[in-house]
């Protein structure tokens, strides 16, 4: 792949974030004014009930050398608008921000860059590093936790990744070539309002691998991913392990899981019973993740088991 002659679409899908989005915006246009009108911003507002559309509109007066697209996308869920945004795209690479994240003004040209690594690379997954609120971190929050807040951070070399990675949604590109033969992004995975599903990134990895695409780790196209002080209580946490294991499920969707889930669930309370009779915090802040992601799991196998359709 020509990094110098590829066009290219950002599509950055927001639901009611409109104070974030417009930092997003704006150091994405320092890292899009070296590639000219090449390039082209898609804003997919998801439903939103806040100020997004003032804040885009303003964005466009501001840079009116961009070109910059509203697209609305009323069916609430990030795979609904992350579809949207890749129906509309015209771009021979179409990347996907978060609409909550600071860009470096180096990463277009990491992305471009590393689409030339290896044959077939399909997705290029880009440096995520994550900017810590203001607030002070519970001290059971130490590097044990940063991938469920989507740090995805390999180092500074880029490099083809095995097949035993997938990428992190908040920082990733397609080519065109993969997106025409895997399609879109699976409706029933990802965050919906407020409910904290993910997995539709994983979804997607593991059908480009399926289909002998590579995904590539992009060390300069880096972003840094704003956190928020509510994701630095427990309780934020004790959601996001739940709703992982309702991931993990829908990922799998085995229809035996019971048969091993149970093994694995009693296992978790037990080591939460040690932490207890130890007095081990940590120990027991871990355990009491372990059972709730299991605990998830079963949630999602009694919703809808294998061979339920969907409602």
């Amino acid at each position: 792949m020509d990094s110098a002659m590829e066009s290219v679409s950002v599509v950055i899908c927001s639901y009611n974030r409109a104070a974030y989005l417009s930092d997003t915006l704006r150091t994405l246009a320092a890292a899009l004014e070296p590639h000219g009108n090449a390039v082209e911003v898609l804003v997919v507002n998801n439903a939103s009930t806040d100020s997004t559309e003032e804040v885009v509109s303003a964005f466009i007066k501001e840079h009116p050398l961009l070109t910059v697209r509203l697209v609305r996308e009323e069916r609430q869920g990030l795979s609904f608008a992350r579809n949207a945004g890749l129906a509309q795209a015209r771009g021979s690479v179409v990347c996907f921000l978060d609409d909550d994240v600071y860009v470096s003004e180096g990463w277009l040209a990491g992305i471009l860059k590393a689409f030339t690594l290896g044959e077939r690379i399909g997705c290029v997954a880009g440096r995520t590093r994550l900017q810590w609120p203001d607030v002070p971190r519970p001290g059971w929050l130490d590097h044990t936790y940063v991938g469920i807040l989507s740090e995805w951070d390999f180092g500074d070399r880029s490099f083809v990744m095995g097949k035993e990675y997938a990428f992190v949604g908040a920082n990733f590109a397609l080519s065109r070539e993969a997106v025409s033969a895997i399609g879109a992004f699976d409706p029933e995975l990802g965050r919906k309002r407020n409910i904290l599903l993910s997995g539709e990134d994983t979804d997607y990895a593991q059908r480009l691998l399926g289909k002998g695409f590579s995904i590539a780790y992009s060390a300069e196209a880096y972003i840094h991913h704003r956190l928020f002080p509510e994701q630095m209580t427990y309780s934020w946490f004790c959601r996001r392990f739940f709703w992982n294991g309702v991931t993990t499920y829908f990922l799998r969707r085995q229809w035996y899981y019971p048969i091993t889930g149970v093994p694995r669930l009693l296992s978790c309370f037990l080591l939460l019973l040690v932490g207890v009779l130890t007095f081990s915090p940590k120990r027991i802040i871990l355990s009491s993740f372990r059972v709730l992601s299991s605990a998830g799991a079963f949630y999602a196998w009694y919703l809808r088991p294998p061979g339920r359709a969907q409602t």
